[in-house]
């Protein structure tokens, strides 16, 4: 989770205490992100790419 953080704090720019918060967020919704970027390609590509093995959580794969 932490380099998850790190990215957020990289490339959105936001604060580590409020990455920090999204991360326990998405966490928390997990089995819901999906269904909110909807069930398409570019959403499974987002969820595929996501670090710390969040991509088989949000999108639900059993690798």
């Amino acid at each position: 989770m932490e380099e998850l953080v790190n990215q957020l704090v990289a490339k959105v720019g936001i604060d580590k205490a409020t990455a920090e918060k999204v991360v326990a967020f998405l966490k928390e919704h997990a089995t819901e992100v999906p269904q909110w970027l909807g069930q398409n390609d570019i959403a499974k590509g987002v969820m595929d790419k996501l670090p710390g093995g969040l991509g088989g959580m949000f999108g639900g794969k059993k690798d």
